[in-house]
């Protein structure tokens, strides 16, 4: 179908709000994503208005002491890049299906540019990312370290064991109501969401400092916790559901060895972010 005078240009976003993402591994693989690390969440709106997304990084030195401990670590530039570009194929394809446009290029390459320069201090969602992380290299490690195949039931075993502790550690966090920020130096603890007489629950917003560019100038931004909480649990929700109903076949975990996303070994290679910055900021201009 091509476009018409009601077609949308862009999608609607709020732009006193700053978009958040962070990246995990999934279970399922699809055409779109044969490498399925993705997003969450998977929010387009400031993709298609080339305004910036602020990427959660975990934090590199406990995922390098686990990665000593279990002999797996994760090559993170192969990981973001591969994240940010399904993040786009994603954001392209519900682009076109809503305005009947691709993306344009320069539309992307400002986004792109803009993100890798945005900067967020939420420890809360460091320290989330992180743990999604460590537990999958984990679970990783106990599936390579067993010899366990994919067309093994302990297989399936290992995979749901891991979507369940993603969802208990998620519900616990929502229950905890509770997420620190940092804001003018300083780190806050804000409500996730309030609750009435009634005993319903509203998401609060949170406002957080969000450093811009070169100039380094922070601004007032507002982002709604609750919200990505509540995409993490529904994720790991549905995977646990694929899993036990076998509704959908998982991936072999292997495709992230053998493509040097993770890599086995000991390794004293410390990701530093600014570093990390440095080579997806080069990224635009070589891919």
């Amino acid at each position: 179908m091509k476009p018409s005078v009601f077609s949308p240009n862009k999608l609607k976003t709020n732009k006193r709000e700053i978009g958040i993402v962070g990246f995990f591994f999934d279970l399922f693989g699809t055409n779109l994503f044969t490498h399925p690390i993705l997003p969450l969440p998977m929010r387009i709106d400031k993709l298609s208005n080339g305004y910036p997304t602020c990427i959660i990084y975990p934090d590199f030195a406990s995922l390098n002491e686990i990665s000593q401990k279990i002999g797996f670590y994760i090559n993170f530039e192969s990981f973001f890049k591969i994240g940010l570009k399904n993040f786009i194929r994603f954001g392209n394809k519900n682009h076109k299906s809503i305005t009947y446009r691709p993306l344009s290029k320069e539309t992307v390459l400002k986004w792109y540019e803009r993100s890798i320069s945005t900067i967020v201090e939420i420890p809360s969602l460091e320290i989330d990312f992180t743990f999604v992380l460590s537990e999958f290299l984990k679970t990783y490690s106990n599936i390579a370290n067993s010899g366990i195949i994919s067309s093994d039931t302990r297989y399936t075993i290992e995979l749901c064991q891991y979507c369940e502790t993603m969802i208990n550690y998620f519900r616990a966090r929502l229950e905890s109501n509770t997420i620190q920020i940092k804001v003018n130096q300083e780190i806050r603890e804000e409500p996730i969401y309030s609750e009435d007489k009634k005993k319903k629950y509203y998401p609060q917003p949170v406002y957080i400092d969000v450093t811009y560019g070169k100039a380094r100038t922070p601004k007032k931004k507002l982002f709604i916790p609750y919200l990505i909480y509540d995409d993490l649990i529904d994720v790991f929700f549905y995977n646990l559901k694929m899993l036990k109903e076998k509704v959908k076949i998982p991936i072999n975990v292997q495709i992230y060895e053998n493509n040097n996303i993770i890599i086995k070994g000991y390794t004293t290679k410390f990701y530093q972010q600014e570093k990390l910055i440095e080579k997806l900021y080069k990224f635009t201009y070589t891919d």
